[in-house]
């Protein structure tokens, strides 16, 4: 009878590495594998011939390759405050896999962080402040060949209202992000507006005039630089719309009824009188917002009549949302075309652990049956020592 549980012991041991092998499969495909397989399902967006602006000076190399953008809204690093540590761990490593598997994928030239990349920026400390521009860093680290900008958000600096000096000081010394910002992109003739939403509220403020005097100064830079073109114009906030109701291609998580909900003013969007304001001055090409969270792509009448695209880009944080995405750009100096990427369904995730784990006890239980009632059968004699 002992020699029999000796004999049994080989297979008992090759019986639970296979099992280990498993476990350590399931783990490393629904945390590692299953962002690079879903990302693959998307692509930079190919430019159309027919898209082009011919009242535009198309680039002079015909050959010319686009200029690839992507763009991340709402991350919403947590701090010590709202979140628990093991929310904001999973949270973190989410972000991180797939931002590191979309920038692997995808080679973007520009990456663009549409405000809120901090969840409790407006209530911490300067230590924690610096703690979490570390974890920002770390979380979205970048090839030298790759430019990241960021853009204030309420949840960095606080709503108009409560923006205090120090707290707008501290995040445009991080992130080198004043009122108003331009980056032009010399190869392709493409300029980029980046504006603090906080900053155009109208009121005549100390906040507000430095955003006007800058707004000035950046347009008179770009209309006397000699090239050029109709900017592309970046805000956390929305440009003013009533509600999503007109909003186009929703996302199946996005209900109807928060469809029809009306958008409050310098709360949700931007006011109506900035925003005619933004688009008269600025006279955008096309624009991308962030801020509620969810996606939607609808339109603004420009002063020739000609229709401005907008893309509010959704939130890349799963804290938000079930389905978070980002979203591609491509783009020359006469057209452009915007892909919309998701990211794994953390329902997905979850699913996919319970399939591998169901998986796995009927192997436990059918495939690797003598082993497995073997080693029921040694523990139940307590004849093995393990």
């Amino acid at each position: 009878m002992k020699a029999i549980h000796v004999c049994c012991l080989p297979k008992m041991l090759h019986f639970l590495a296979k099992i280990l092998l498993l476990l350590i499969f399931i783990f490393i495909y629904c945390e590692f594998l299953i962002y690079y397989f879903v990302l693959l399902g998307c692509s930079w967006p190919q430019l159309s011939k027919l898209d082009q602006d011919f009242t535009v000076k198309p680039p002079n190399d015909p050959n010319q390759k686009p200029l690839h953008v992507m763009f991340i809204a709402d991350t919403h690093l947590l701090g010590s405050r709202e979140g628990h540590w093991f929310d904001k761990l999973r949270r973190e490593w989410q972000m991180y896999r797939s931002f590191q598997s979309a920038r692997f994928l995808f080679e973007p030239n520009i990456i663009f962080f549409l405000g809120d990349v901090t969840d409790e920026g407006k209530w911490c400390s300067d230590h924690e402040w610096e703690t979490t521009v570390q974890r920002f860093h770390s979380l979205f680290s970048i090839p030298i060949d790759t430019k990241i900008y960021v853009l204030a958000g309420n949840h960095d600096i606080g709503f108009h209202y409560d923006v205090s000096d120090g707290r707008l000081k501290r995040f445009e010394s991080s992130f080198h992000a004043p009122h108003v910002r331009s980056i032009t992109i010399d190869d392709n003739n493409i300029h980029f507006v980046l504006i603090n939403s906080m900053a155009f509220e109208g009121d005549q403020c100390r906040l507000c005039a430095r955003a006007e005097k800058e707004l000035s100064e950046v347009i008179n830079d770009l209309k006397q630089s000699g090239a050029w073109t109709k900017p592309i114009l970046l805000s956390h906030f929305p440009l003013y719309r009533v509600s999503d109701a007109n909003c186009s291609r929703w996302t199946q998580s996005s209900s109807s009824s928060s469809r029809i909900i009306p958008h409050k003013e310098r709360y949700d969007v931007l006011s109506k009188d900035a925003t005619e304001h933004l688009l008269k001055t600025i006279q955008p090409r096309l624009a991308f917002t962030a801020h509620t969270h969810d996606f939607c792509h609808t339109s603004h009448m420009g002063l020739n009549g000609k229709a401005i695209p907008e893309w509010t880009v959704p939130s890349f944080s799963w804290r938000n949302r079930d389905d978070p995405s980002l979203m591609l750009l491509s783009i020359t100096s006469n057209n452009e075309r915007v892909s919309h990427c998701y990211l794994p369904r953390e329902t997905t995730v979850f699913l996919s652990y319970g399939i591998g784990a169901l998986l796995l006890i009927l192997y436990m239980l059918f495939g690797g049956r003598r082993p497995f009632f073997l080693l029921a059968f040694c523990f139940l004699r307590r004849r093995i020592k393990f």
